[in-house]
C-alpha cells in the first residue's frame, strides 16, 4: 500500500471520504489547537454530508486544555462571524464547560438570527456553573434591553429570548438559595 504524501490538513480538505476520515483520525491523535481554524474552514467548505459529518465529529471532540479559549477566539473573529451559529452548534456537542462565558453567549444569542439564538440557548441550558452573580445580572440586563427595543417584533426569536430570560431567572433563584455560585 502506498503511503500518503498528504498532510492530515490536506487530507481533510479532500472530497474523498476515506481520505478525510484518515486525516481526521490523525488530527484526533496528533492535531494541535493552532489547526482548529483550518479544520473549521474545511468543515465549513465541505458540501458532502458524510464528509461534513466526519469533520463535525472531529471538531466536537476537541476538548484539550486551551480549547475553550481557542473556540472563543474563533467566535469573536471577524473571519468566522458569518458562521457563529454553526460554531455554537459544534460547541454544544463538545464536553467544554462555557459557564464562565454566560454573558458572552447571551449577548451572542441576541445578535444572531433565530437559529443562532436557538443554538446559544441550547448551549446556555447545558452550562453547569458555577456562575458569578455579575454574569447573571449583566445577562438579565442585556435581555431586558433587547426585549424593550424589540417589543413590536413578536417573532419566533422573541419566544427564544423569553425562554432564555426564564432560564437566567431560574439560575438567579438558585443563587438566592446559595447553591450554585462562586464569589
Amino acid at each position: 500500500m502506498a503511503k500518503s504524501t498528504q498532510s492530515p490538513i490536506e487530507m481533510i480538505q479532500s472530497t474523498d471520504f476515506e481520505t478525510i476520515k484518515s486525516g481526521a483520525e490523525v488530527l484526533q491523535d496528533k492535531g494541535k489547537l493552532e489547526q482548529l481554524p483550518i479544520i473549521l474552514k474545511a468543515y465549513l467548505n465541505q458540501t458532502i454530508p458524510a464528509n461534513k459529518k466526519v469533520l463535525y465529529e472531529l471538531l466536537a471532540s476537541i476538548a484539550v486544555n486551551g480549547s475553550k479559549e481557542a473556540w472563543l477566539s474563533i467566535l469573536k473573529s471577524k473571519e468566522f462571524a458569518p458562521f457563529q451559529a454553526q460554531v455554537v452548534n459544534i460547541l454544544w456537542n463538545t464536553r467544554i464547560d462555557f459557564s464562565q462565558e454566560l454573558e458572552f453567549f447571551v449577548q451572542l444569542a441576541l445578535q444572531l438570527d433565530y437559529l443562532g439564538t436557538l443554538e446559544c440557548l441550547t448551549l446556555i441550558e447545558q452550562m453547569e456553573g458555577p456562575f458569578q452573580e455579575h454574569q447573571l445580572l449583566e445577562s438579565e440586563l442585556l435581555l431586558k434591553e433587547y426585549v424593550k427595543k424589540n417589543l413590536d417584533e413578536g417573532s419566533s426569536k422573541q419566544t427564544l429570548v423569553a425562554a432564555l430570560a426564564t432560564h437566567i431567572e431560574q439560575l438567579k433563584m438558585l443563587d438566592e438559595e446559595g447553591l450554585f455560585f462562586e464569589d
